[in-house]
């Protein structure tokens, strides 16, 4: 059985099949598009195929107050072109 894993990578959606193949892509969607699309295609050749979609894992995602501590750093920092603020 060939598998196609569509999977949340760190700048958009990828298909992967096995270790061997990766391919990037910015939306969700046209991952599992491709996905679909190179199985249909392997199936018209007798093979047996799937598509695995793996929903992300955001438990490692930033929280809210992470980022207001980070916007109220940045906003200790002043302003960035070199003027001085009075």
């Amino acid at each position: 059985m060939i598998t196609f894993n569509v999977v949340k990578e760190q700048h958009g959606w990828a298909v992967r099949m096995g270790g061997r193949m990766t391919t990037p892509f910015w939306s969700r969607d046209l991952a599992v598009r491709e996905a679909n699309c190179l199985a249909q295609s392997i199936r018209r050749h007798g093979e047996c195929t799937e598509v695995i979609v793996h929903e992300p894992d955001f438990s490692h995602a930033p929280t809210a107050r992470g980022a207001a501590v980070v916007a109220g750093r940045l906003a200790t920092l002043g302003p960035l072109d070199g003027s001085v603020v009075i």
